[in-house]
């Protein structure tokens, strides 16, 4: 492979750091615990998702856009579930998910880049961070590899300690490393070092992964064939044979919905609860569980009131998801208070995201939160 087609393979299957070879070859920790993080980009309208059936102001903001009542699957609390999230009710019944609604953070920003950049470095809306939340938390979990991200980036997991791969899936990755040869790290300048180092992590990276994927568990649960199933029966042929990541990150697209919602948000629904059953189904029956916790996040909510194209503009607070064998499931947080609306037509928020992200941190990492001032809660 001449110097050209490296760099392009290299911007192609970004290593955020350097890593010794021989660290990448630790042994799969079949107890490890997994996070599975699942993006909702674009904007995910909470109120049309965890849905406030009992409060007549929904009904009102919400003339055309509404879900009707006898559509609900009602799960108590005054709150029901959309009903394309029906293939999640029996996890919701087993007491394995749970809701965190009225999440948000102070002063947010209305912008799909910026809220996003907020969400994955956990910093308040005044200021910017290039190492995300996960970033600063991982390295003391484990040495090794630390994620894996499906996609073009690693978002929560960047920072320079992090040692995550940023891969469109595990077959282009592995058919595009076995074009490498490995190669020892070159000291002779810091800039052929950092190149060589990259070279060699990628290698192993691939060996790791070679070596896992070669024998595949079966799952024995039937995935969609649509982008978010593909990725997640990707993630759990990894945890179940043995990828050595203690963290996963997916996403799905499309939830920007200006217009036309309830066919746009209704058809992502569905194929977020469709792979999200059967991802939790295989790991069910691979024994894995109780070690995983799935959480889903999203930039921002939608407001309140419908607009002219029958759907919502950019919002504040919306609803988190949490499932695993080991979450509490239940209803978390105050649900927003719809006669209580800022300027703009949005909802005041109730939970900081970052007392999530401190439950996850401490509750489920076992790591010191760095946000222990928002508190935690109780899914898990």
């Amino acid at each position: 492979m001449n110097r050209r087609e490296f760099m392009g393979m290299a911007a192609l299957l970004p290593w955020l750091t350097a890593l010794p070879a021989e660290v990448l070859a630790v042994p799969a920790r079949p107890q490890q615990r997994v996070v599975v993080l699942v993006k909702l980009a674009g904007g995910n309208d909470g109120l049309n998702t965890l849905i406030p059936h009992n409060d007549p102001l929904y009904y009102q903001h919400r003339p055309t856009i509404a879900v009707p009542k006898h559509q609900l699957i009602d799960i108590g609390e005054a709150q029901s579930l959309n009903p394309y999230l029906k293939a999640l009710k029996p996890w919701w019944d087993k007491g394995n998910m749970a809701w965190v609604q009225g999440v948000g953070y102070p002063h947010s920003t209305l912008s799909h880049f910026r809220s996003s950049d907020i969400w994955e470095t956990a910093v308040d809306a005044s200021q910017y961070a290039e190492t995300g939340w996960l970033g600063s938390l991982l390295p003391g979990c484990k040495p090794g590899l630390h994620g894996i991200a499906i996609g073009d980036s690693s978002g929560p997991m960047n920072g320079k300690n992090c040692n995550t791969i940023a891969m469109q899936s595990p077959q282009s990755f592995l058919s595009q490393i076995n074009l490498l040869e490995d190669i020892q790290p070159v000291h002779t300048n810091s800039v052929l070092a950092h190149i060589t180092n990259v070279h060699h992590q990628l290698y192993a990276a691939g060996e790791q992964l070679s070596t896992k994927l070669q024998r595949p568990m079966a799952l024995g649960v039937n995935f969609s064939t649509g982008k978010l199933g593909r990725e997640l029966e990707a993630v759990a042929k990894m945890i179940l044979t043995g990828v050595d990541a203690a963290v996963y990150m997916v996403t799905l697209d499309g939830f920007d919905t200006h217009s036309n919602q309830m066919a746009v948000q209704s058809n992502l629904l569905h194929q977020l609860a469709g792979a999200l059953d059967s991802f939790a189904q295989a790991m069910q029956r691979g024994g894995r569980w109780n070690d995983v916790m799935l959480m889903t996040y999203s930039e921002f909510g939608r407001r309140v009131q419908e607009n002219h194209g029958k759907g919502t503009d950019h919002g504040t607070a919306s609803v988190q998801l949490v499932m695993g064998g080991k979450v509490r499931g239940g209803i978390y947080g105050d649900a927003p208070d719809l006669s209580r609306l800022d300027g703009d037509g949005n909802v005041q928020h109730t939970v900081d995201f970052r007392a999530v992200y401190g439950t996850v941190s401490q509750r489920w990492l076992g790591q010191a939160s760095p946000w222990a001032k928002f508190g935690t809660l109780p899914f898990v």
